[in-house]
C-alpha cells in the first residue's frame, strides 16, 4: 500500500538564525562607536598627527609711496636690532632683504603683527620711522601646523 500524503513527514522548513535582541543592540553599538571614534580621533590628545619640525619663513613686502628719492635703505625692526645692517658693506644681515625700485622685501622667521620700519639716507641718518599692524596671510602648510606667511604694506611718505 502506498503511503498517503498524511503519512509522509512534513518537509523541513529552513531555519533562520535569529539573534537575541541584546546581540543586535550590541552590534549597532559597536558600529556607532567605530564611526564616532573615526570622526573624533583627530581631536583627541595624543592621536594628532605630528607637525614637521620646520621653521617657516614669512615674506614682508613694503612699498614706499611718495617722495623716495632720498631713501637709500629701508630697515625692519628685528627684536632689538634693525635689519639689514647699514652701511651696505656690513656683515651679512640676519634678515634676507631685496630691493627693487620702491619695493623692499624682507624674509622674517618669527614675524610679529606690529612691524617697525625706518627709512635711511645714504649717510645712514633716519629720514622717517613708522609702525604698521600687519595682517599676515598663511600661504602654505596647515592651520594646525602653521606654515609660511606673507604680508604687504604700503608706506606713504
Amino acid at each position: 500500500m502506498a503511503p498517503s500524503d498524511s503519512d509522509r513527514p512534513a518537509p523541513e522548513r529552513s531555519r533562520r538564525l535569529r539573534l537575541p535582541p541584546w546581540a543586535a543592540v550590541a552590534a549597532l553599538g559597536i558600529v556607532a562607536l567605530t564611526v564616532v571614534a573615526a570622526v573624533v580621533a583627530p581631536d583627541v590628545p595624543g592621536t594628532q598627527r605630528a607637525c614637521p619640525a620646520i621653521g617657516y619663513s614669512s615674506v614682508l613686502e613694503v612699498t614706499l609711496d611718495g617722495d623716495t628719492s632720498e631713501v637709500a635703505v629701508l630697515q625692519v625692526r628685528d627684536g632689538d636690532h634693525w635689519q639689514p645692517l647699514y652701511p651696505p658693506d656690513a656683515e651679512v644681515p640676519a634678515i634676507p632683504t631685496s630691493h627693487d625700485g620702491d619695493t623692499w622685501t624682507f624674509t622674517l622667521f618669527y614675524p610679529p603683527n606690529l612691524i617697525a620700519l625706518r627709512a635711511l639716507d645714504d649717510d645712514g641718518d633716519v629720514l622717517e620711522q613708522t609702525e604698521f599692524d600687519v595682517g599676515w596671510v598663511r600661504v602654505g602648510g596647515t592651520a594646525e601646523c602653521g606654515g609660511p606667511t606673507e604680508a604687504e604694506v604700503t608706506w606713504v611718505r
